[in-house]
């Protein structure tokens, strides 16, 4: 399992706060059903130092965990598809060897892999259904007690998906 933390930005004003009430409503220790939480609001508002911030604190909890980072980004380029399937089965089963043919036999071999793990999983910048069906296409790819937290700008990503709860990002204070 890999414990190495993600980097964030000494002590930035208002992120203890955010975490704290996002870890809440994750309820890490009271649930073993698998929760969606969303995350949104517009782009530079601090939706990655959070979710960087909450998967540092809480991440060394789950059986293993991983960090899509720039999810829409990635997905956009050729092949960026299979490889955010690939680094996802890499993170959480630390298997580097294997070759994903397409999204479809990924979805096959993520849902095979992570059935039975208790994974944290952030899927950061997400922007298409597309990207959430390929990457965590039902609760049940995942085990029990798992944490899926996705970052959007797209409240209506979120609407759609099943997620059990949103959390609004305003805008954090220029002190």
């Amino acid at each position: 399992l890999d414990k190495t933390d993600l980097f964030v930005a000494n002590n930035p004003v208002g992120v203890e706060t955010r975490v704290r009430d996002m870890i809440q409503l994750l309820e890490v220790q009271q649930s073993n059903d698998v929760l969606l939480l969303g995350m949104w609001g517009m782009g530079g508002i601090g939706k990655t130092t959070i979710a960087k911030a909450i998967y540092n604190k809480i991440g060394r909890n789950f059986e293993a965990r991983s960090f899509l980072a720039n999810t829409r980004e990635v997905w956009e380029k050729n092949g960026g598809q299979v490889s955010l399937q690939q680094k996802l089965v890499f993170d959480i089963c630390l298997e580097s060897t294997t070759k994903i043919q397409s999204i479809e036999a990924g979805k096959i071999m993520l849902k095979d892999r992570l059935s039975g793990k208790r994974v944290l999983l952030v899927l950061h910048d997400v922007s298409t259904l597309d990207q959430l069906n390929a990457l965590c296409g039902s609760r049940q790819w995942f085990g029990s007690g798992s944490r899926i937290i996705i970052t959007t700008r797209d409240m209506h990503l979120l609407r759609g998906n099943r997620v059990d709860q949103v959390y609004t990002m305003e805008e954090m204070d220029k002190k």
